[in-house]
């Protein structure tokens, strides 16, 4: 019986499918003059998706409630910094409304990931 059991066990760990952790998919847009940014800290990922949801560090919030944490992630680490996720079909309008509530914070190193576009 143990025998049994132990092969069950198996046969599921190896046929089960597993998942990015991921939250939210985002298709950044390509640009011809992207370059590989430099890395500096642990920066605060805001993403904006093609739906107008936006999400901090992968939790979905209202952009209201993004602000106040971004406010406070500023007051307690001088140096934070914003990388900003903003997929291609996302609206110029929820974009506009990230990096405001990113100046808003009164931060000051605002970052937009693209890809870089091939030749």
């Amino acid at each position: 019986m143990v025998d049994v059991m132990t092969v069950l066990i198996f046969f599921f760990l190896l046929t089960m499918q597993f998942k990015e952790n991921g939250v939210v998919q985002i298709n950044p847009p390509s640009m011809s003059t992207s370059e590989k940014a430099q890395e500096s800290g642990n920066p605060n990922i805001l993403a904006v998706s093609k739906d107008g949801e936006f999400y901090l560090n992968e939790k979905k919030m209202p952009i209201d409630e993004i602000s106040e944490t971004l406010k406070k992630n500023a007051e307690s680490d001088k140096e934070a910094s914003v990388l900003l996720l903003g997929d291609e079909l996302a609206k110029y309008g929820d974009i506009a409304k990230a990096v405001d509530c990113v100046r808003a914070a009164k931060i000051k190193k605002l970052r937009i990931r693209t890809l870089q576009k091939k030749p």
